[in-house]
């Protein structure tokens, strides 16, 4: 008993006296609870998450002034510049945040003085082989699903991503401004409504259905598949590039305006940037890390899997995403809020 005392004070005493939680606004499945447990464990902080399954809802949020809840937001390299000229989102002290230099200049570049490198990836389809009858490699397939996805289909209903799906589909600029075109990928948009399941993030889904999922084909991002399958428990699902193209994005960590960045926040943002530690968390999770030197102690199923580590093929035909005016911002957004499956 004496020992078990003195094991529980000395490691009370290890810990700080100011532990802090540090909130998460993320996607779900995007970090390891085994590594937020190695933080705590070192550090006595905790990190709580709270999820999106929604980019307009995130974005709506961040507008409001209501960001202000959290210590970190799950953002796109755009987004992060765009809310953070607003300020919106802070301007990271990123002297004083250890590690960063470890992830990639182009993702540094990227998410800029308003945000931490993350993941990076593209934007795909995911459909389970045993229930597809013909090859599925455009994104007409998931505009107009063939007879066996009908009904079993889902979108994401996000300003850019499901715009730039119908754009690309017509092979159009996937930011394009033209309000022909606009109102074609619209047109398309509206008529694909009537084949869909849901409009959504597909693991929000999968994770409340589990085995009873009726999902059969979806957008997504690549690394998703694995968390498809696990929740699932459905071993057929494929992920696919789109042979239009797609949009190749960069995950950033923000932290809102209006409040202080917090000690255990810098201390959170320099641990996972450790390279063992991104390694870890990025292979658990199944998500192509921006962390280079993380990379170099990879092993080669991580190295070599073509979900997270496209080609070069696939990334010259590829986009990374790009700010667009406000104005185009708005069409998008108004086309994307009036969209609603037909029964």
């Amino acid at each position: 008993m004496k020992n078990v005392l003195k094991t529980l004070l000395a490691l009370t005493f290890s810990l700080p006296l100011n532990a802090q939680e540090i909130k998460v606004f993320i996607w779900e499945h995007f970090i390891s609870e085994e590594i937020i447990n190695e933080f705590t464990q070192k550090t006595g902080h905790t990190v709580k998450q709270y999820f999106f399954d929604s980019e307009v809802d995130r974005n709506a949020l961040l507008m409001n002034g209501q960001g202000i809840r959290y210590d970190l937001v799950l953002v796109d390299n755009a987004t992060a510049k765009r809310y953070g000229e607003t300020g919106v989102l802070a301007v990271l002290p990123t002297i004083e945040i250890d590690n960063l230099q470890n992830n990639s200049l182009k993702s540094r570049e990227s998410c800029g003085q308003y945000g931490v490198p993350y993941s990076t990836g593209t934007m795909g389809i995911a459909y389970r082989s045993s229930i597809a009858k013909k090859k599925v490699d455009s994104w007409n397939d998931i505009i107009t699903p063939a007879d066996e996805h009908i009904g079993t289909t889902m979108m994401l209903k996000d300003d850019l991503d499901t715009v730039a799906v119908a754009l690309l589909a017509q092979g159009f600029d996937p930011f394009s401004n033209n309000k022909n075109e606009l109102k074609s990928a619209y047109a398309l948009l509206k008529a694909q409504s009537q084949y869909l399941l849901g409009y959504g993030y597909p693991l929000s889904y999968v994770d409340e259905q589990k085995s009873a999922s009726k999902l059969t084909l979806s957008v997504i991002y690549s690394g998703d598949i694995f968390n498809l399958k696990q929740a699932t428990g459905q071993n057929d699902w494929t992920y696919v590039v789109p042979k239009e193209g797609t949009l190749l994005f960069i995950d950033c960590l923000a932290a809102p305006g209006g409040k202080p960045i917090t000690e255990a926040t810098k201390t959170f943002l320099s641990f996972i940037n450790e390279p063992t530690v991104a390694y870890k968390n990025a292979s658990e999770m199944w998500f192509s890390t921006t962390n280079e030197a993380a990379k170099l102690i990879a092993d080669d199923d991580y190295k070599n899997d073509s979900e997270i580590s496209p080609n070069a093929e696939v990334i010259n035909r590829s986009e990374y995403y790009k700010i667009i005016s406000d104005e185009d911002l708005v069409i998008r957004n108004r086309m994307v809020s009036i969209l609603n499956i037909q029964e």
